[in-house]
């Protein structure tokens, strides 16, 4: 079997694929099909990396080269063009170029299977409507502009999004995939909804013995944020809540936020404007062992993440146990619909998406006022992730097994 994977030049394995290497963070559904189809004694692959940042000139000339495990890899480049931009031609002439050099590479190739991220969409439906092999469009979430392209229904980019894929694939975040799917893909497309897998991380026993040494189980309780600190991701609200609970009760909580992002130094402001420095603590990016370590030692787990609350960070809070707080659904926007559906009322402590920093500080509050709860809510979620989860090598072969079938259907390609 023939793979030609087209993958969007995710952030997280731009650093490796600069200096030649396969060193990936973040986007592990990507990273382990690619490891996993790599792998395969049965499957010959060729691996694409569209470059999309305009900020990343590394990427501005197109590569080709062998990098282990992976085997080939091709690199698209990207180089903004000032004036084509003002013409907003730039981003059409990218993807007249990927296209292109798809197309040239699947004449090389000749694959049984193109797999495409959502990123190079527009190549996929070309792909899919010249019947070149068989397409697998990969959705990893939706996001808000192809809620307008559902909504719409008319287009160019709905022409893309109805092309007659063999498969589409979606991950199951919390992003509204129940009721945008079905409207943004054609009917006859078969669909899949995954769920991503979670492996159980052993924590750093280095950064095990410094947040004792900083949060030892005598303090008070340690709430957790994980995730960018951007706005969607609710790290303002957090904070505000936080500080919320502190005003009305000094010390009786401390508060960490692993990760890093753009609002960082607006949130170190407000916590040193706020004179909560000792309480409230921002830790930054740091390696999966040392979040798996935070993990370990939190007594209650926050996520406000207003896109959907079925992220990595999220299950990885699940499969450790932990007292969780996250947003309910958005029926408006059918953000988190699926996530009730998975996600019982008693195994977490939902609160409203309006005015999320009072609700966030009443939720803490509730909890801080009958710590039995606190334990409850951990074994609740515990027993939930047993039921729910499942090991990353288990999804993974599942969706490979899905694209083996996908090839032995008929196929144009002898």
């Amino acid at each position: 079997m023939r793979v030609m994977v087209v993958a969007r030049l995710f952030t997280g394995f731009a650093d490796g694929l600069a200096e030649g290497v396969w060193r990936p963070r973040g986007a592990p559904a990507a990273y382990r099909l690619l490891e996993a189809l790599a792998a395969d004694k049965d499957t010959k692959l060729l691996t694409v990396f569209a470059s999309k940042d305009e900020n990343d000139h590394r990427f501005s000339r197109g590569k080709s080269f062998n990098l282990p495990p992976l085997g080939r890899v091709v690199i698209l480049p990207w180089a903004r063009r000032s004036w084509l931009a003002i013409l907003r031609l730039d981003g059409k002439l990218r993807e007249t170029s990927h296209l292109l050099r798809c197309l040239w590479l699947w004449l090389r190739f000749r694959p049984h299977v193109t797999y495409f991220t959502n990123a190079s969409f527009p190549v996929a439906a070309v792909f899919a409507r010249l019947r070149l092999s068989r397409v697998i469009l990969r959705l990893l979430g939706l996001h808000s502009h192809q809620y307008q392209v559902a909504d719409a229904g008319r287009g160019l980019q709905h022409w893309f999004y109805h092309s007659p894929f063999d498969h589409v694939i979606c991950s199951l975040d919390g992003s509204g995939s129940d009721y945008y799917l079905p409207r943004l893909i054609s009917p006859g497309v078969p669909r899949s909804v995954l769920l991503n897998g979670v492996d159980q991380q052993l924590p750093d026993p280095q950064a095990v013995a410094r947040i004792a040494a900083s949060h030892g189980k005598n303090g008070p309780p340690v709430v957790l944020f994980v995730g960018r600190l951007e706005w969607n991701k609710g790290c303002h609200e957090f904070v505000e809540g936080v500080l919320e609970v502190l005003a009305r009760r000094p010390g009786s909580l401390r508060a960490v936020l692993v990760g890093d992002g753009s609002l960082r130094h607006e949130l170190a402001d407000r916590i040193a404007e706020a004179g909560a420095g000792d309480a409230v603590r921002l830790v930054g990016s740091v390696p999966h062992e040392e979040v798996a370590a935070w993990l370990g030692r939190a007594d209650i787990y926050v996520s406000l993440n207003h896109l959907g609350n079925l992220s990595n960070a999220n299950l990885e809070a699940i499969a450790a146990g932990k007292c969780m707080i996250i947003l309910d659904a958005d029926h408006q926007t059918h953000t988190d619909m699926e996530t009730t559906r998975l996600i019982p009322d008693d195994a977490v402590l939902r609160i409203g998406r309006d005015s999320m920093e009072a609700n966030l500080a009443m939720a803490l509050e509730s909890l801080l006022d009958v710590p039995e709860k606190i334990t409850s809510y951990a074994a609740a979620t515990a027993r939930l992730g047993k039921e729910l989860l499942r090991p990353w090598d288990v999804r993974i072969t599942h969706e490979l097994d899905m694209i083996r079938h996908i090839a032995k259907e008929k196929n144009p390609v002898s």
